[in-house]
């Protein structure tokens, strides 16, 4: 595997290469096409896709503490919807749903048939939800009902540091009502997840909560959040950290300590408990906002799943996707990029509720079959040496177990407040 240094240096050399072919680009109109595909097509052969651990037998149970501490107290006790626009292929309905935990407000994006499965889009963040709004109208026109449990921006603000673990837990909490909801109201029992950035570490944290988050697919998400905070290169977690310092007037090791002490709700505490076997994993090789190494982290916590490895950076990933259309430059899609993430998605997701096949995959993968047959041949060779001399990763699924038998023990005198349990750890 590369160092991370020089997937640094790689990254650097193909960011310099993607500035000077769009400058290319813009200088001479009549070549914009012609480069922009030209780019796309370095992209896609710079995909590879790994097949999931063979020798994966499942996830363990989930501990009774954790599932104690996420417990959903009440039911909801009312809900409202609006249409707010209709399509030939879909309704899309923004629901309030009244519930013990306060408001929880859902877009759902309803193709008019009758089906029992749905795919929750995680937000990356709370806001107009650009993104989420266009995977999960993606998923609706061909044919799979998809909602968005919205987010607020709480967590964001360094005021609120002390409540990070409320804000979060919280947010787990209400994605349960939301199924609940899907289960009663509207009569679903097949559930699926799709989340980019947070929105693949949210996929972490409930699917690992809740198993009824089968069939889930992560896209550029990370584990370890004290350490990726520490790592990251995104300004805002930095410009966060240096507010949380000067407020409180500690320095970064002890911002970290407190973190670290009172944040129970991390993926590296949740992950295990999700089925490889049924996950699609989609990384950044030089992704530097949520790391790399934190991504491949993230992948031996939930065994190893099928895993498609991208040629880019946290936001060059975005050239995977069709969220903004450069050519024509439009809201509805266009010649460029291409939607690649999103047809791999729909492609998991009809073969998970069986429902038919993708077809337009298949250019992406007749593409790629030279490269993905390298990359599944070199992946073997390495689960068979481990398997022969017995060479695994450290695997720290009893370290899970006895972290919530722990955190148990902790709680006996204490009632499930969140500030209470941050005194605890």
């Amino acid at each position: 595997m590369f160092r991370q240094r020089q997937l640094r240096h790689l990254g650097i050399i193909w960011r310099r290469l993607s500035q000077r072919l769009m400058a290319a680009a813009c200088a001479d109109p009549r070549k914009r096409l012609r480069v922009l595909m030209a780019v796309q097509m370095v992209l896609l052969s710079g995909c590879l896709r790994l097949s999931g651990n063979r020798w994966y037998d499942g996830p363990p149970a989930r501990p009774q503490s954790m599932i104690d501490y996420y417990a959903v107290p009440h039911t909801y006790t009312a809900y409202r919807e609006e249409i707010e626009a209709t399509t030939d292929d879909y309704v899309w309905k923004h629901i309030t749903i009244d519930t013990g935990a306060g408001p929880v407000v859902v877009d759902y994006f309803d193709t008019k048939k009758k089906t029992p499965n749905l795919v929750f889009v995680f937000p990356v963040l709370g806001g107009k939800l650009f993104i989420e709004k266009h995977i999960a109208t993606f998923f609706a026109e061909r044919g799979i009902d998809a909602a968005i449990v919205n987010r607020n921006n709480e967590f964001k603000d360094p005021q609120n540091f002390d409540k990070l673990e409320e804000i979060f837990r919280e947010n787990v909490i209400r994605d349960r009502l939301a199924i609940d909801f899907f289960e009663n109201e509207h009569g679903k029992k097949n559930f699926g997840t799709f989340g980019i950035s947070r929105g693949g570490i949210n996929v972490a944290l409930t699917a690992g909560v809740d198993p009824r988050l089968k069939h889930n697919v992560m896209v550029l998400g990370g584990t370890d959040l004290v350490d990726l905070f520490h790592d990251s290169n995104q300004p805002r977690i930095k410009k966060y950290i240096k507010s949380v310092m000067e407020q409180k007037k500690i320095s970064e090791p002890d911002f970290f300590e407190l973190l670290r002490k009172s944040l129970r709700t991390d993926p590296k505490n949740t992950a295990h408990y999700i089925d490889g076997r049924n996950t699609l994993l989609i990384l950044g090789i030089f992704d530097r906002t949520v790391p790399f190494t934190y991504g491949m982290q993230l992948r031996d916590q939930i065994g190893r799943p099928a895993t498609i490895f991208l040629l880019a950076d946290h936001y060059v990933g975005l050239l995977y996707t069709q969220t903004i259309s450069i050519v024509p430059p439009s809201k509805e899609g266009g010649l460029f990029p291409f939607p690649y993430i999103e047809e791999e998605a729909v492609t998991f997701f009809r073969k998970a509720f069986d429902t038919g096949e993708n077809w337009a995959i298949y250019p992406y993968r007749l593409f790629q079959l030279p490269f993905n047959l390298v990359a599944e041949v070199v992946g073997n060779l390495g689960a068979v040496i481990e398997s022969v001399f017995s060479v695994h990763s450290p695997d720290d699924r009893p370290l899970q177990e006895s972290f919530w038998e722990s955190a148990a023990r902790k709680e006996e005198a204490l009632p499930l407040e969140p500030e209470a349990v941050a005194e605890a750890f």
